[in-house]
């Protein structure tokens, strides 16, 4: 591995946030997000990132104008998976952290096809949890990547995003058929059983991609669904 390169480094009312550029010898730099210390997303994380918008959208059947909420932008391969799909009509995108959202524009945009630049995508800078309990309208499909998942969190008030009461707002959020997809960074056994326990049905599917320095790593893609009519 080549040097680090410190490109932002923010402080913010969460902590500090910092993005940095890793060079990759004979190959693209790495970009990696740290927040208050801990790792938080890189640029590598382009297949489980991408599988949560296509494994959640293969659930939502036989429907055409599909409306998306996306919580957590990151390096924006959720949303330009979502994108990819002719039938979705609307995503709407909710991001606690304007400089990720900058960055998103400023270093991203060449690796998740300019996403933020779709007609399609309705960018909200808020915390997620606050506009569950705001927003209007159904979803056909929720797509969750906050922190590192339901267990391995850096902030604790994310716990509430994962909570039963925002998974049964959720659940009232989404559109008959609708379905729900969650990035983990680790199993996550409890927020399953919630998910059984509040959803029609309830899934998980393990996913697998390599790190910048070729080992396997695994995440889990949570996935749950409301009836159909």
């Amino acid at each position: 591995m080549g040097e680090i390169v410190v490109l932002e480094r923010e402080e913010t009312e969460r902590g500090e946030l910092v993005l940095r550029r890793r060079e990759v010898i004979d190959g693209d730099p790495i970009y990696e997000i740290i927040s208050n210390g801990v790792f938080l997303m890189a640029s590598t994380n382009t297949y489980s990132a991408r599988q949560l918008s296509v494994l959640a959208l293969d659930r939502v059947l036989d429907q055409e104008g599909l409306r998306v909420l996306i919580g957590g932008l990151g390096i924006g391969y959720t949303l330009q998976a979502a994108l990819e799909q002719s039938r979705v009509a609307q995503v709407d995108v909710v991001e606690v952290e304007q400089h990720i959202v900058e960055w998103a524009g400023a270093y991203f945009g060449p690796l998740n096809g300019e996403a933020l630049l779709d007609s399609r995508v309705k960018l909200f800078v808020a915390n997620l949890a606050t506009y569950l309990f705001k927003a209007t309208g159904t979803y056909n499909a929720i797509l969750l990547d906050i922190d590192n998942g339901p267990t391995w969190l850096v902030f604790e008030e994310n716990e509430q995003v994962y909570g039963r009461p925002a998974l049964e707002r959720i659940r009232s959020l989404l559109a008959p058929g609708g379905a729900l997809g969650v990035w983990a960074a680790e199993p996550a056994p409890d927020f399953y059983r919630d998910l059984k326990r509040t959803f029609f049905w309830a899934d998980k599917v393990e996913v697998f991609e390599q790190d910048e320095r070729g080992r396997d790593v695994e995440y889990v893609i949570y996935l749950a669904g409301k009836k159909s009519g």
